[in-house]
């Protein structure tokens, strides 16, 4: 299998050194310092993973024809000229590792519905400024057919991202999946950047777990608007969304606890973003929120008052 990962942050790191150290074909395409510095110093991954990989490393995309996967790992904002690199070249099956679920309609737009496939990364780690990446979670890489269903596509894709390290698993319903992490990470997402702490430290807190809460349920009723079941994708989201709050804010706090024993330097990627100055992926993923609820008539004042906020953080970067 040749497999392509477009872009090289902590989850393109990641994902192409596992694949590169277990002997897969692959290769990233990078751009800039980031480029240079991997085609010099490999793929260094260190947390729950520790290991240096060799991988292939395209910083001219005209120079690949295309391959059996391309796995879309770049921020929300760069899509668009991403693909555009990249739309020439033909692929078996494509699919999204960022946050939302408006990569999925990019995706389908350039190389069409039958070779999207949908993906949710419940799996996360942090580029040092050093270069390497920390592998901080490995909850899951979940792959289906949209809007549901399995393949032999999926369940080989699968199986090479197991066996490489990442633990990844083939599922019947990913477009559930999808929006069960996407209730949570637009509520963590919110939270973090406003409070700029760990995730198991605002997770703690009873109020700022209550605003995560209340966040969660606004996204959740978006879903149910469009007969979207919700799951528990390795954390907790049909408790929170369907509880009642004080309820809500104990499991948060529970999960807290599990976060600071397993993975306490575990933070949002958007935090990381804004702690290095960049641009924050706000727009295709909290504001396609915030803009999915207006237009099913569903109110979302917490997550709307968040939003507008961040806004403001994202204009002054």
């Amino acid at each position: 299998m040749e497999i392509v990962v477009l872009g090289a942050g902590a989850l393109g790191s990641i994902i192409s050194g596992h694949l590169a150290r277990a002997g897969e074909t692959v290769s990233l395409i990078a751009r800039g310092d980031r480029a240079r510095f991997l085609q010099q110093n490999g793929v260094t991954v260190t947390g729950l993973s520790k290991f240096n990989a060799s991988c292939p490393v395209i910083t001219d995309a005209n120079a690949l024809s295309g391959g059996d996967v391309l796995i879309l790992a770049v921020k929300s904002h760069d899509v668009d000229a991403a693909l555009a690199s990249v739309a020439d070249m033909k692929f078996s099956s494509v699919l999204s590792v960022q946050n939302g679920v408006y990569g999925n309609e990019q995706l389908a737009r350039v190389f069409g519905s039958q070779a999207t496939l949908g993906a949710t990364a419940s799996f996360s780690g942090e580029v040092s400024p050093q270069g390497e990446v920390r592998f901080t979670v490995n909850g899951g890489f979940f792959i289906g057919e949209l809007p549901s269903g399995l393949s032999p596509r999926v369940e080989n894709l699968a199986t090479t991202l197991a066996n490489s390290g990442i633990n990844a698993e083939a599922v019947p319903n990913i477009q559930s999946l999808q929006w069960s992490k996407f209730v949570l990470w637009v509520a963590y997402t919110s939270i973090s950047v406003l409070t700029r702490l760990p995730t198991y430290k605002f997770l703690s807190d009873q109020d700022t777990a209550l605003l995560c809460a209340r966040i969660m349920r606004e996204v959740a009723s978006v879903a149910k608007h469009r007969e979207i079941t919700l799951e528990d994708v390795g954390f907790p989201v049909i408790s929170v969304v369907n509880d009642t709050e004080d309820a809500a804010v104990a499991v948060l706090n529970k999960f807290s606890n599990d976060l600071k024993e397993n993975s306490p330097y575990h933070r949002m990627s958007t935090l990381q973003d804004l702690e290095n100055g960049k641009r924050l992926e706000i727009d295709a993923t909290l504001g396609y929120a915030v803009d999915a609820a207006q237009m099913c008539g569903l109110p979302a004042p917490t997550l709307d008052v968040c939003y507008t906020l961040i806004k403001g953080i994202n204009r002054l970067l």
